[in-house]
């Protein structure tokens, strides 16, 4: 007997293992590079299969950490061109919570499914699932200062048609579906709570469950909001915006200070004879601050005032009697100069741009010389553009490199007046791989929750815009069709009328989604709770 008991322990050991790799693959293919998007329908399935009660907690937790981080540390190897002890550990990290998530769904919601006939039964898994999942995910934009890449809504950038809840719940919405259709196939498959049997014709409801045919439901009228609308698109007179990038990859190297200011400067001269009604430039373009550093303030004036249109930069800030470098979005007037007032970004890089507890573990900055902190900026602060072709005044939301990745800060763009949301933003740290396309697929979340166009300026891409729709307009590449590129390019630019000064209900009310997914799994813990002391 214990012979025939330690085979089937070695046989359950093996099926989880499996499941944690195929589900770790899956989850990995369905993000760029390969952005295999349908696979969000089923890559949580191998990890529902196993049986989870066969195993302690600890062992739970660690399979779906193991699972979490077989995911992560390709989906980020490419931060490894900036420290590899790095990308390791912030893998480590990130799995915790798909560690986390797997402990919950085999102990509290996996034992359910054996009452899965009941019709109240057979949603509490899949739902429940879904909600603690969002959880995770919305955990993730301010746990550790925050880093909420690749949530599940994000793999379906380049699928616009599906992203038409987006407006009412947020990206948290679609992620909520994507786990729910998983779980619902992974319960039927596993424990099928429809009739099977019998003879002559099943009708479908009776072959797939509803749990199933619900949440595929609201995408399919998902799609069909989409295919209504974008043909109706109402488009505003078109704005021809210059993008530059420099591909500046040495940039803070004093000896290739004139060199990347020549970059900065040819690319933008090159534009002119495409008459670009606004230049944008990506974050830190220039390789010395605009504001504390003697010549380029006046240089960069000169060249707005050559071009004879405003220029859009992100860039630095160094003030000097407060010992504090700040990164900004500035506004450079063809005919005024540089602005007194400019965008100071919010969301700070740890160990990037600023040193946690620094005043603490001082032997940090060892390992990470950066002699002074970044100060983050406070609110909001939006540009005003004259369109040559309408004289409509257009509201312009900066968003510094990876703030378009936190949900809130892009709304809280859109609820200070932004028409449109740019993104500077500089990659080029990132190497030629998987990164540039990973960052701009938020992008495309962000547009459609926010219904705003969205514009991105790569220090070596990836730059381009995005519509109100989530559909990809215009990619700026080169003749090879690659978008890791020194140059630039002109860009007409429109806007969707019907969503001029028109607030989603998401930019309205937030996160509402997130806390109706707590409260509903706080009930389910409180009455499993009271279920217990009552027995």
């Amino acid at each position: 007997m214990g012979g025939v008991k330690d085979s089937s322990i070695r046989q359950s050991l093996w099926f989880a293992i499996t499941a944690v790799v195929l589900a770790a693959v899956a989850r990995f293919s369905i993000f760029s590079p390969l952005g295999v998007a349908e696979l969000a329908y089923c890559f949580l399935i191998p990890l529902a299969l196993p049986d989870w009660s066969q195993h302690s907690k600890r062992l739970i937790f660690l399979f779906g950490w193991i699972s979490g981080f077989l995911f992560w540390l390709p989906s980020i190897i490419w931060l490894r061109h900036v420290t590899v002890f790095g990308t390791i550990g912030l893998s480590a990290v990130l799995a915790v919570f798909t560690g986390l998530w797997l402990l919950y769904f085999g102990r509290s919601l996996q034992p359910k499914w054996g009452d899965a006939r009941g019709l109240l039964q057979a949603w509490r898994v899949p739902l429940l699932g879904a909600a603690f999942w969002v959880i995770l995910e919305w955990s993730r934009t301010w746990v550790f200062w925050g880093f909420p890449w690749n949530p599940l809504s994000v793999s379906q950038a380049n699928r616009p048609a599906v992203l038409s809840i987006l407006p009412f719940t947020g990206g948290w919405g679609l992620s909520f579906l994507l786990v729910w259709i998983n779980l619902a196939l992974a319960q039927w498959l596993r424990s099928p709570f429809t009739r099977w049997e019998g003879k002559g014709y099943l009708p479908v409801s009776r072959r797939v469950p509803l749990v199933v045919m619900v949440p595929l439901g609201i995408l399919l009228g998902s799609a069909g909001i989409y295919f209504w609308n974008v043909t109706k698109f109402v488009p505003s007179q078109p704005v021809r915006v210059g993008f530059v990038q420099p591909y500046a990859t040495m940039k803070w190297e004093q000896s290739e200070v004139e060199a990347n200011l020549r970059r900065v400067w040819e690319e933008t001269r090159n534009l002119k004879e495409d008459a670009p009604e606004i230049i944008l430039w990506p974050e830190s373009a220039t390789p010395v601050p605009v504001i504390g550093s003697l010549g380029l303030k006046e240089g960069v004036e000169n060249l707005a005032a050559y071009m004879g249109v405003p220029i859009l930069m992100g860039n630095m800030a160094f003030l000097e009697s407060e010992g504090v470098y700040e990164n900004g979005v500035f506004w450079v007037d063809p005919s005024k100069g540089l602005a007194e007032e400019y965008y100071v970004k919010r969301k700070l890089v740890p160990f990037g741009e600023f040193i946690p507890f620094r005043r603490y573990i001082p032997f940090v900055e060892t390992f990470v010389p950066i002699s002074l902190d970044c100060r983050p900026g406070e609110r909001a602060y939006n540009f005003y553009f004259e369109d040559r072709g309408s004289g409509n005044e257009i509201e312009i939301g900066p968003l510094i490199c990876y703030e378009d990745v936190f949900p809130n800060i892009a709304r809280e763009t859109v609820r200070a007046g932004a028409d449109w949301l740019f993104v500077a933003t500089n990659n080029s740290w990132y190497g030629e791989e998987a990164g540039a396309y990973q960052h701009a697929n938020h992008a495309v979340i962000r547009a459609v929750e926010n219904r705003r166009p969205v514009l991105r300026s790569g220090n070596g891409g990836w730059s381009g815009w995005i519509d109100e729709w989530g559909n990809i307009r215009r990619e700026v590449v080169d003749n090879r069709g690659s978008i890791y590129f020194q140059g630039g390019e002109v860009v007409p630019i429109v806007s969707d009328l019907r969503f001029q000064d028109h607030l989603t209900f998401y930019v309205r009310w937030g996160n509402w989604f997130v806390w109706a997914c707590i409260t509903i799994v706080m009930i389910e813990l409180i009455g499993r709770l009271l279920h217990r002391q009552n027995t």
